[in-house]
């Protein structure tokens, strides 16, 4: 299961960059069957394939497969059904996709029109950064707050990397040269995984760590929006074990913005407890009444023999 590699284990910090690897792999591999396929029916070689169609479809296909890949993680993370997984993947890799084309097509007039040569650095290094801005930029598009911008900036940077790895193969020449053509997609989405998925929790709002039961260690991230813990798959935010006692909904955790950061408060949507646990006293939020939370907060979903621990942290500024 995906999602248990997200508990406490060293290894869940290299899924985000593997599997954006592993999209640039597949995105080479779809873009050489595409020129394939369209060499055998024009019936000529595949390194005849007209120069456009090639650029074209080679943003294209890297933009659908890594932005396909880098976004699904955090649907995995919350514990998304199936759905909802391939819905989230398929949305960013098909704005990803857009980009892509946009960018191939505008390097083939820019190079039509012999503003720039295929080898020239300028225009391929923003080719991919854009690309992976978008790719960025999808993986968090819904929020549009400050992670949104960083998400398109770690994309910027995926791409530069990308850049770096293309620079590096052809100071080995021509030995390289049969690598270069996965190494580089390869190298794209690795750095949009590690970067996209790192950097907007450096500013997120707080975070909510699981202390007991299958997900302990796992780590949900508080960025701009609220919240809705429950067991359902199909149609909750963050989802935690029916057999722990977490009913569907069982509550939901609201994202205010104040001054330069967030707070954040709890209320409880089931009929089963919800105990905030602060001090060494136990409060118990009923009703529509929201209890606003504090940084070491431990908030507990229903009680008795089943249950599960959740600790808050605070990481914005007040004021």
């Amino acid at each position: 299961m995906l999602r248990s590699l997200l508990v406490e284990n060293p290894l869940r910090f290299l899924l985000a960059p593997t599997l954006g690897a592993l999209g640039g792999l597949a995105a080479w591999a779809l873009y050489a069957l595409t020129v394939a396929l369209y060499a055998g029916q024009q019936g000529i070689g595949a390194s005849d394939v007209d120069f456009v169609f090639q650029r074209v479809v080679y943003f294209g296909t890297i933009g659908l497969g890594i932005g396909f890949s880098c976004n699904i993680l955090r649907v995995v993370e919350d514990g998304q059904g199936p759905v909802r997984i391939l819905a989230a993947g398929l949305g960013s890799g098909v704005l990803a996709a857009a980009a892509g084309l946009v960018t191939g097509l505008t390097l083939h007039v820019l190079i039509e029109l012999e503003l720039v040569q295929i080898g020239d650095l300028v225009p391929r290094l923003l080719c991919y950064l854009v690309v992976g801005a978008v790719v960025g930029l999808s993986s968090r598009i819904t929020l549009m707050d400050r992670s949104t911008l960083l998400g398109a900036l770690g994309g910027m940077l995926g791409g530069g990397l990308a850049v770096a790895v293309w620079l590096g193969l052809d100071l080995i020449a021509d030995s390289a040269e049969a690598y270069a053509a996965f190494l580089i997609p390869m190298a794209l989405g690795s750095g949009i995984g590690l970067f996209t998925y790192s950097l907007p929790t450096f500013v997120s709002g707080g975070s909510l760590r699981v202390m007991t039961g299958q997900f302990k260690g796992q780590v949900k991230v508080i960025e701009g929006r609220d919240i809705v813990v429950g067991n359902n798959k199909r149609q909750l935010q963050w989802v935690l074990p029916k057999w722990e006692g977490v009913q569907d909904p069982h509550a939901k955790i609201f994202v205010k913005a104040e001054g330069r950061g967030f707070t954040h408060s709890i209320r409880n949507l089931s009929s089963k407890a919800v105990v905030v646990l602060r001090d060494g006293k136990r409060n118990r939020v009923r009703g529509e009444r929201a209890l606003e939370l504090e940084d070491g907060d431990v908030i507990v979903f229903a009680t008795g023999k089943s249950f599960v621990k959740v600790r808050y942290q605070q990481k914005t500024e007040e004021g």
